[in-house]
């Protein structure tokens, strides 16, 4: 064994790790219990021990997948609640800088990125782990949460539209900025769209 993965938890966190970073850089397609041992360096047969089947390796690495994002909107949170306080305002241009951040951090978590979009596309056949990963996700929930208090705090509409327009827009720029262009001003786009949210009526 290993000696920097031990056992248990250690372990499953380690075969989580490797099988993103499997997905990230050969495809879901190359997912093998067999590539996860070598890719963890741990012996054959471990990643097998932990997750007998092909769906519950898939629902492993969804799950490390699920509560690093979990965490990100705990972050975002408490930059929130660092920057404002709990009843101060931000204004638009504080929040996009923020957001901006928030993006730029994902972001540079390539692999996870690049193996949350991989999922989603190929696990039509699993809708049960792909909702983890979608707006069907506990996390998504979570998200929802942090968003409305960040449109609340920035003096916007905090609907329903506005919140999942927020999170849209959010993710798409992960994305740009992971697949796409590492250079466009993330910030200015996202003030752009909430100076314009704020000059709308809220939704009613």
């Amino acid at each position: 064994m290993s000696p920097n993965v031990p056992s248990g938890s250690e372990r499953r966190d380690a075969i989580a790790g490797s099988g993103i970073r499997i997905i990230a850089r050969d495809g879901v397609r190359a997912l093998t219990h067999r590539a996860v041992d070598r890719e963890a360096g741990i012996p054959q047969g471990s990643t097998s021990y932990h997750a007998k089947t092909r769906l519950a390796l898939l629902e492993l690495i969804v799950d490390e997948l699920a509560a690093r994002s979990k965490t990100d909107a705990e972050a975002l949170a408490d930059a929130l609640e660092a920057k404002s306080g709990p009843a101060q305002r931000l204004d638009a241009d504080e929040l996009a800088a923020l957001i901006a951040g928030l993006v730029e951090t994902l972001a540079l978590r390539r692999d996870d990125m690049r193996a949350r979009y991989a999922l989603i596309l190929e696990l039509d056949d699993a809708p049960q782990v792909r909702a983890k990963l979608t707006a069907d996700s506990e996390v998504h929930a979570l998200t929802r949460q942090v968003t409305a208090s960040a449109l609340t705090k920035a003096g916007l509409s905090a609907s329903d539209a506005r919140v999942e327009e927020l999170i849209a827009l959010t993710d798409s720029l992960v994305f740009y900025r992971t697949a796409i262009n590492e250079t466009t001003s993330l910030q200015k786009i996202l003030a752009a769209y909430l100076h314009g949210a704020a000059s709308v009526q809220p939704d009613r």
